[in-house]
């Protein structure tokens, strides 16, 4: 089945393919790690969260393939000059808490992502940095489960705020890397 590959997979499609090689993730969840695995250029994570642990995983051709479709379209997203960077979420017709939990658990993935790469100490980063991974762990903790008067257009502005918060990171993340590169390689010579 050949699909789009300018835009994300679908979120259900994507659920049932973790179901199918019986991942814990949720499909936001999925795709947060991704992406902070690659805010970190770590692609050693993703194959082994995704193609090493299980033989189910490399049986199945369509989950490698929506994997490597992410994995793709994360990072395509990071380097587009438009700020097209997109979340995986569920689509605007599930309810408003479903939503919300799948927001929270897409920012929990993609702390996990920095945390399992190496970023541990986020007050280590640059002020705005430091700040958006901070507030990207207290949304990963919002409780979801209860009686929530927030709005669709809250949690329209507070995705928003990640996705942008995400691309500054990644920004930061990635001049942090090529600073430590040029002075190793400095170091050579």
């Amino acid at each position: 089945m050949e699909r789009n590959i300018s835009t994300l997979p679908q979120y259900d499609l994507l659920t049932a393919a973790l179901r199918r090689v019986n991942s814990q993730l949720s499909a936001a969840e999925c795709h947060g790690l991704i992406a902070g695995a690659l805010n970190t250029q770590n692609t050693a994570l993703i194959s082994r969260f995704f193609t090493e642990e299980d033989e189910r995983v490399k049986e199945d051709a369509e989950f490698a393939e929506l994997i490597s479709q992410l994995v793709h379209l994360t990072a395509e997203g990071y380097r587009d000059e438009d700020f097209n960077f997109q979340l995986l979420l569920p689509d605007d017709d599930v309810p408003l808490m479903d939503r919300s939990r799948a927001l929270a658990e897409w920012c929990g993935g993609y702390v996990m992502g920095l945390l399992e790469s190496g970023i541990k100490e986020f007050d280590k980063l640059p002020v705005d940095a430091a700040e958006v991974a901070k507030d990207l762990v207290e949304i990963s903790q919002l409780d979801t489960s209860g009686d929530n008067s927030g709005s669709d257009s809250d949690l329209m502005h507070l995705e928003e705020y990640v996705r942008v918060g995400v691309q500054i990171l990644y920004a930061v993340l990635t001049n942090i890397s090529d600073e430590v590169n040029r002075t190793y390689e400095q170091g050579e010579q």
